[in-house]
């Protein structure tokens, strides 16, 4: 095995939650990790330790979440349609908004100032930190939202069936400024800028012949800069903060890494199972994947690299990644939630999930023998 110069792992710590966990969130600056889950709490933690800096106890179940870059700020959205808003040092919503449906689409600006929220009641909602601003009614659910840095800019997704709707907003009105007509569209994103916008679309059906597509827009204009096609749909999509690198994941077990100014993957890499969720780092060098066959992968772009790959008990859910790519957030269906530092020396790992005993070698030859409290196995690229 030949691993290159450059950044392995550390698992940090890990929790329990009581039953699965949905979605999971790290602010941008690594230190505060959110997570929500069917046991119908919201969790918050500092990402020193596993020990919650507080739960929430909801009536209903949580069913995404997002933090402001520093952590101060949190907003969640629920199975029964309440979107609700909190402040760090308190499990207490400031305020919460009843929607008519679940709410599955959540985004909120760096600086915690403005927050929107996509939902099954097929509309979209704009919030400032004392409450709804405005709401935009679509024919269809919406399934992804973006924010630009400024929270002037919103991108949004809304799908049903096998159809679905592109819209970028500005946050002064709830009339879109253009909106493109697709397939079922599964994720959008936008720079931090606002200049640059991509979304995964696609369809799956027995029947009929699988297709997809990764599009992308200028600000300007709905019509598209390039369409890349892809065999299956496009499940994942993100945008680096200057707008240059995109990341992609397909329901054809792929990862692909783009240059904006081509539609011609950089790179593409063979997954093993079908891709849950992806996140990437603000510069576009790292890129974390969860997969439905129970791994998380972490990815070197820069080097075209796979950097790790652990194979856990449950299927993954939900990761995330800081702003540097220095924290991975990952969940799992056992209620799992795991949070790696994704820097380091080069180490070659073989954990067994028998003992727990991880074996850690070291390119020098050292070996470490650490003792694990929950059993995962680690499986590295050859």
């Amino acid at each position: 095995m030949i691993i290159p110069p450059g950044r392995c792992y550390e698992m940090i710590w890990n929790f329990r939650a009581g039953d699965w966990i949905r979605d999971v969130a790290i602010s941008s600056d690594g230190t505060t990790i959110a997570a929500v889950g069917y046991d119908k709490k919201v969790y918050l933690f500092n990402s020193e330790d596993n020990t919650p800096l507080w739960a929430y106890q909801s009536s209903d179940t949580p069913w995404t979440a997002a933090l402001s870059s520093n952590g101060e700020f949190i907003i969640t959205g629920s199975s029964s349609g309440y979107v609700r808003f909190f402040v760090k040092d308190s499990p207490i919503p400031l305020w919460s908004y009843k929607t008519g449906a679940t709410v599955g689409a959540l985004v909120i600006t760096p600086d915690g100032s403005y927050m929107v929220a996509g939902g099954n009641d097929n509309r979209l909602y704009m919030f400032d930190r004392n409450g709804l601003i405005w709401s935009y009614h679509s024919g269809d659910s919406f399934v992804s939202v973006a924010i630009s840095l400024n929270g002037e800019l919103i991108a949004a997704a809304s799908s049903s069936g096998d159809h679905g709707r592109v819209y970028l907003f500005d946050k002064s009105s709830n009339t879109p400024l253009w909106n493109f007509d697709s397939q079922y569209v599964f994720s959008v994103a936008i720079s931090s800028d606002g200049d640059y916008i991509v979304s995964g679309s696609g369809r799956s059906y027995p029947g009929i012949t699988p297709e997809g597509n990764m599009t992308v827009f200028h600000k300007s204009s709905s019509t598209p800069l390039w369409i890349y096609e892809a065999s299956s749909f496009i499940r994942s999509v993100a945008i680096s903060s200057n707008g240059q690198l995109i990341a992609a994941s397909s329901a054809e077990n792929k990862f692909y890494f783009f240059d904006r100014q081509s539609s011609i993957p950089i790179w593409t890499h063979y997954l093993q199972d079908y891709p849950k969720d992806l996140a990437m780092s603000h510069d576009g060098k790292f890129v974390v994947i969860g997969l439905k066959s129970n791994n998380i992968l972490s990815f070197d772009t820069s080097l075209k690299f796979l950097m790790w790959d652990l194979m856990f008990q449950s299927p993954i859910e939900s990761v995330d990644i800081s702003s540097d790519g220095g924290y991975v957030v990952a969940s799992d269906h056992s209620g799992n939630v795991f949070l790696f530092a994704n820097t380091g020396i080069n180490l070659v790992i073989l954990i067994t999930s028998i003992t727990g005993i991880a074996i850690i070698l070291i390119t020098t030859g050292l070996v470490i023998l650490l003792k694990r409290k929950r059993k995962f196995e680690v499986k590295g690229e050859q």
